[in-house]
């Protein structure tokens, strides 16, 4: 065998290697993410689907009023849809129970939801119950809430307010493929080569691109001097007026199924990260913050305790903290701080129980 046949043999063998390699790490994820049973499963059964790993055939299923919402079939979600135990219903005497409404902000595992929840841990009479879902906007989380938490008889709501949910559906659900797509995402999800089609059959590859993709999002959105959200359909329509009534209506709407219960309201509102680029811009500072400046106005008018968190997050940002994972949803530091937060804000309105100390 020559030179060149030695190199090609080598050349070869580590293609080789490097293919069986990433077939386990890719089945390595499948299983992680589907269960064993699933990832062969599924691997057969979304082998026509890109990017099946963000579908929804394992975690949600279809619903026609709520667009979509949780499998309850799967392990860790209950009868309500819920990603929780079973909850009581009806509600058992002495219990306070809390509710935390909203989307993939609330969602996270270990996030403020649940170091609330610690915080009070050994208060058996005190429950807070997660009723967050990626995707959901507030005309979703009413209806969700309408529909399976009314009667759990909740002492007082939290509803959390993210920049982009003034749509009414943000989340499109894909019964052919079974997956949930944003408008925005569609241009993204769209395969235009032979790397784009391997990229979306595959778990591994996929999750890396959209990381890069977020990163670089993030970056952008750290180093332009222009307005990001005019630019992001899910988001732009927070600074437009007359995406607003219909909003005010679904608070109007929950603040008066909670007054007939004798139950509480309060609103947390979640900055936008780009909009923390204009804390101490004179010229942009007041249009920067129009959409909390319209929610405050709201909740003034019905008399409903409202968190703003921009002021908490932008004095900290000034001490060169970081709160955010990609602009949107918060990291480790971004929940602490918004745990302890609530905290001192439950407690100055008189929302929740004395904790013990």
């Amino acid at each position: 065998m020559g030179r060149l046949g030695r190199i090609c043999f080598v050349v070869f063998v580590n293609v080789v290697v490097l293919l069986g390699l990433f077939i386990l790490t890719e089945m390595a994820d499948r299983i992680h993410h589907d269960g064993f049973r699933g990832a062969f499963v599924n691997l057969v059964r979304y082998s026509n689907v890109p990017y099946s790993n963000l579908g929804t055939g394992n975690w949600v299923i279809y619903d026609a009023e709520l667009g979509y919402r949780l499998n309850p079939d799967q392990r860790g979600i209950n009868s309500l849809s819920l990603r929780e135990r079973e909850i009581t219903i009806p509600k058992p005497h002495g219990l306070y129970r809390v509710v935390v409404l909203g989307d993939s902000i609330p969602w996270d595992r270990g996030g403020f939801v649940e170091l609330m929840s610690a915080h009070r841990a050994d208060q058996p009479q005190f429950e807070i119950i997660n009723a967050s879902v990626p995707g959901y906007t507030s005309y979703q989380e009413l209806v969700f809430f309408k529909r399976y938490l009314l009667n759990a008889e909740p002492d007082v709501v939290i509803w959390s307010y993210c920049l982009n949910d003034n749509h009414k559906f943000l989340s499109q659900f894909d019964e052919k493929g079974r997956m949930l797509l944003t408008p925005e995402a569609e241009e993204t999800l769209k395969i235009h080569n032979k790397w784009e089609f391997l990229v979306s059959h595959s778990y591994l590859l996929s999750s890396l691109w959209f990381r890069i993709v977020a990163l670089r999002q993030q970056y952008r959105n750290q180093n332009r001097s222009e307005f990001v959200w005019e630019k992001l359909a899910d988001f732009n329509v927070a600074w437009k007026e007359v995406y607003w009534p219909s909003y005010e209506k679904y608070v109007s709407e929950m603040l008066h199924l909670l007054n007939e219960r004798n139950a509480k309201l309060a609103i947390v509102v979640f900055p936008f990260e780009p909009q923390l680029n204009y804390r101490h811009d004179a010229a942009n500072y007041d249009y920067a913050v129009k959409p909390q400046r319209i929610l405050q106005g709201i909740c003034e008018k019905y008399h409903i305790p409202c968190l703003d968190l921009y002021p908490i997050f932008s004095t900290a940002y000034d001490e060169g903290q970081k709160f955010y994972r990609d602009g949107i949803h918060l990291n480790n530091a971004g929940h602490r701080l918004t745990a302890s937060t609530i905290e001192r804000f439950v407690k100055a309105n008189n929302l929740l129980p004395e904790a013990p100390r």
